[in-house]
């Protein structure tokens, strides 16, 4: 049944955000950022963050581990910042997913991204 996203194993790599758009909108956002950011989901669960190439830590709220069960990805702890209250997201569903992208919709919001360089 998980299969109808795509081959889940696909899904550890490195992703690159393109665009993203709440979920009851039919227009994107495109993401146009200083440098070229990509997130990588590693089998251990472990979320790691790039900025042009070099891992670094996420931004203020952003997640940094992860169980997965099937299509299913649990956030299971995130960067904090002492200055900035997270509300901060618990789970999101893999929605379509190839060997060049993904998208994700957390019921709010659908993001899309593309296999990075």
């Amino acid at each position: 049944r998980d299969q109808a996203v795509g081959p889940l194993d696909d899904f550890y790599q490195r992703w690159h955000l393109i665009r993203y758009r709440p979920i009851q909108d039919t227009n994107w956002t495109f993401h146009d950022t200083d440098a070229y950011y990509d997130l990588e989901y590693r089998p251990d669960g472990v979320i790691v963050y790039r900025r042009n190439g070099a891992s670094g830590q996420g931004n203020c709220c952003a997640p940094t581990a992860f169980t997965r069960e099937g299509v299913t990805i649990n956030y299971t702890d995130w960067v904090l910042c002492p200055t900035v209250f997270c509300a901060t997201l618990k789970k999101t569903t893999i929605t379509q997913l190839s060997k060049q992208s993904l998208e994700l919709s957390d019921g709010y919001i659908v993001t899309q991204y593309e296999a990075a360089d």
